[in-house]
């Protein structure tokens, strides 16, 4: 149906349509940024709440942990003096987190491909996957739980950037997002680089014995390796839960007079 901007005035009509999420573009128009927005606000909040609560569980378990920030994996901290299961509790919080942000994604119109939803739910599943089966730390412990562990944590951790991508292609001709588009691409560059670190890190440990690659390895331990790469993938998701709230704005801005 065409749209009749006669009823939808020209400077809001051309900030909501920025958006590209209309689907019936000729179907009450004027209430649909607002409804956009009441549908957007429940996923953003469920969304900052569970991955700030993710970082927070992580950074106490830190804290109480005797376990080495620098050398030890963070995977090893399901195996730990103090603070037992917070592990588990912070990567389930993320996972969660992680999916109310597509939730606020899909609510507030922003333009999500298949590959967008595909990969950022495949993230949120290595996650919970991870956190359900531990890793392998000695041979007395389960070795297929490890196994499985290992490649979950792979797959969430190969998956985000693709996410960043995903979005940052269909965000392309949306001007209003244009600051937006270009943090979320530096950013994801930014994760698949301490991706590539963390990778170099695991390899240089495996031949830690060899007189040439031992002291690249002492200078490039796994765990720093591991947290930086997480660290980064969190400031990822931030970014990815700012192009929500900014998506959610246009619409409520395109829905004021003037």
């Amino acid at each position: 149906m065409p749209v009749e901007i006669r009823e939808f005035p020209g400077s809001q009509w051309k900030k909501f349509a920025t958006l590209g999420v209309m689907r019936d573009m000729g179907a009450r128009p004027a209430h649909l940024s607002t409804s956009t927005t009441s549908r957007a606000r429940p996923w953003l909040v469920a969304s900052v709440a569970a991955i700030a609560w993710a970082a927070f569980t992580m950074l106490i378990l830190h804290l109480v942990s005797s376990r080495d920030p620098i050398l030890d994996t963070i995977s090893s901290y399901a195996y730990t003096d103090r603070g037992g299961g917070m592990l588990e509790a912070s990567v389930l919080s993320l996972a969660v987190g992680s999916l109310a942000l597509l939730g606020a994604l899909v609510a507030t119109g922003t333009a999500t491909s298949r590959t967008t939803r595909v990969l950022l739910v495949t993230w949120a599943l290595g996650l919970i996957i991870a956190a359900l089966f531990p890793a392998t730390l000695s041979e007395g412990t389960d070795m297929t739980s490890g196994r499985i562990h290992q490649y979950a944590s792979l797959l969430a951790f190969v998956s985000l950037p693709g996410v960043g991508f995903s979005l940052a292609d269909r965000l392309r001709e949306l001007p209003a997002l244009a600051e937006t588009r270009a943090l979320l691409l530096r950013v994801s560059w930014w994760s698949v680089l301490s991706l590539a670190v963390f990778g170099l890190s695991y390899v240089l440990a495996a031949f830690s014995d060899h007189p040439v690659l031992a002291p690249l390895s002492a200078a490039l331990p796994v765990g720093l390796a591991q947290r930086v790469a997480l660290l980064t993938d969190i400031a990822l998701l931030a970014v990815m839960v700012l192009l929500a709230a900014r998506a959610a704005r246009i619409a409520r801005e395109a829905d004021t007079p003037g």
